[in-house]
């Protein structure tokens, strides 16, 4: 498959300011580069850069950490992140943040677009694509079922984009099923089954949703592979939810999702727990070339698997928005030769996705040098 440069809308982030962001008391920065390098010694603050770049999506950002515990410990109390955004629709100017009277009392953050306020950081979705790679990801394989499945959904959201609020619906009439079993002396109800017409509903989006994504991820894995040095890879669902025929009508699969929740109810109220459904999926990836799973491959070779996903992720997203997404790779040169890295920036180029990227050194990033803006970091502060 070729991509023709012309042809894209490359989405670029012009200028980025940290006000009070973690340990940014105030950083502004501003490129018209492919490649931006943070550089700077462990703990300087070069991926808090990037946590804030991530706060422009639906989620709590990279870390997932709370609002208060991203607030700068020596600043005003609250945090506020901004940045310039060329895209498809033009110059936008996004911003998002809270003050120190919504953090005491617990209140969302506020979200801007060209200076209109939004309820939600969904709204950010609507202007840019982020995908990040983190060396908290280099276990993912080997670590929680929920955070595997957490993980490729974000991925997934990019693609189908009412993905995450599905998810987000879905487990919230879960918890409220769970408490209902456990009130009930008989198992047969209407308000129970209203309930379980809802979550079947839900289940049936959520579950082709993946599936579509996950066959475009890895229709573009098949094809890319013989053009770059990271292994072929496949994603496998590991799915929980019984046999769901898709070549039926979503009415039927949906009563089929509603009946198998019927007959789960008295397993579910012993269990204090709904034991099946798409809350209980699992992802991996297959190592083709040794017909491996990720789980069992060497670390090495699943952070070389996790690039393959994000490369084609990248290109799907392209696919689907005529449009790139933003990547955001913290420390990508560990565990990597140079010959691989050399040709991960070339794969990265020829996509056309801004990327920012950390590192301990220059050195590393010399292939790129001439396309990269590099900014050093000590405390918090650009130097």
């Amino acid at each position: 498959m070729v991509y023709d440069k012309n042809t894209k809308n490359l989405t670029r982030i012009n200028k980025l300011n940290l006000t009070d962001f973690r340990n940014h008391s105030y950083s502004s920065i501003t490129t018209d580069k492919d490649f931006i390098l943070l550089t700077g010694l462990n703990g300087s603050g070069k991926t808090n850069v990037l946590e804030a770049i991530s706060m422009f999506t639906a989620s709590k950002g990279l870390r997932g950490s709370s609002l208060a515990d991203q607030s700068n410990s020596n600043g005003r109390g609250g945090w506020s992140v901004f940045m310039e955004v060329h895209s498809e629709l033009g110059n936008l100017k996004l911003g998002t943040g809270i003050n120190k009277h919504d953090l005491i009392k617990g209140k969302a953050r506020q979200c801007r677009v060209d200076g209109t306020s939004y309820k939600s950081p969904k709204i950010f979705t609507n202007y840019l694509g982020l995908i990040w790679l983190t060396p908290q990801m280099d276990g993912l394989f080997i670590g929680q079922r929920s955070d595997r499945r957490k993980f490729f959904d974000k991925l997934i959201n990019l693609l189908e984009t009412d993905h995450s609020e599905n998810i987000k619906n879905y487990e919230r009439l879960i918890m409220q099923r769970n408490k209902l079993l456990t009130r009930l002396d008989v198992l047969e109800d209407n308000w129970l089954d209203n309930l379980e017409k809802q979550i079947a509903k839900l289940a049936t989006q959520i579950f082709i949703s993946r599936d579509l994504a996950v066959n475009k991820i890895n229709k573009i894995m098949e094809e890319e592979v013989r053009s770059n040095l990271f292994p072929s890879a496949k994603i496998v669902m590991r799915e929980e939810i019984g046999n769901v025929n898709l070549d039926l009508d979503m009415e039927q699969i949906e009563e089929n999702i509603k009946n198998l929740f019927f007959e789960s109810r008295k397993k579910d109220k012993a269990t204090y727990k709904a034991n099946f459904g798409v809350h209980r999926t699992d992802f991996t990836l297959l190592y083709k070339k040794n017909n491996m799973f990720a789980e069992n491959c060497s670390t090495g070779e699943q952070k070389n698997l996790l690039i393959s996903l994000i490369l084609a992720e990248a290109r799907v997203f392209q696919n689907n928005n005529d449009n790139l997404p933003i990547l955001l790779l913290d420390e990508i040169t560990a565990h990597m030769d140079n010959k691989r890295l050399t040709n991960l920036f070339d794969q990265i180029s020829d996509i056309g996705s801004q990327t920012w990227l950390t590192g301990t050194s220059p050195d590393f990033f010399a292939h790129i040098r001439n396309k990269t803006d590099i900014f050093d970091i000590s405390n918090g502060k650009l130097i």
